[in-house]
């Protein structure tokens, strides 16, 4: 029972390019955006909460080490999802391109049927030679 729910979950379905292009568009407009949005969660976290806290144990601390602690955590996150995530992600995104009306998956197939096709007629033709090539040994 768990292994049909699982496998109905598990299977995706057929859809439109429309979504994903959507999708791409916007993630890939994040590194406009990205900025902003940093220095707005680090500024809120900061002036709600981060400087009372931060100044009762280290005095010397101001909004700019925040912003430093900051980027080096998204350096590391970076350097990570660069080693490990992101080859992840190609063999995913690669397995689904093979998977859902890749063009180049179809000529391939055309490419290896046309091979196949050709192999039987290099055979046939290897043969005919032989044929010949032993009349030609009788005379």
């Amino acid at each position: 029972m768990i292994k049909v729910i699982l496998g109905k979950l598990a299977k995706q379905k057929s859809t439109s390019p429309h979504l994903g292009a959507l999708i791409n568009a916007y993630t890939s407009a994040a590194i406009l955006y990205a900025p902003l949005t940093f220095l707005g969660v680090v500024t809120t976290v900061y002036g709600l909460w981060g400087a009372e806290q931060l100044r009762a144990w280290y005095p010397w601390f101001e909004f700019w080490h925040l912003v430093a602690i900051m980027v080096l955590f998204i350096l590391v996150a970076m350097v990570a999802f660069y080693k490990v995530v992101v080859p992840s992600v190609y063999a995913f995104q690669v397995q689904q391109q093979y998977k859902h009306r890749n063009p180049l998956v179809a000529d391939m197939q055309k490419v290896l049927k046309m091979l196949d096709e050709t192999k039987v007629e290099l055979r046939k033709t290897n043969e005919r030679l032989e044929k010949l090539e032993k009349l030609g040994k009788r005379e």
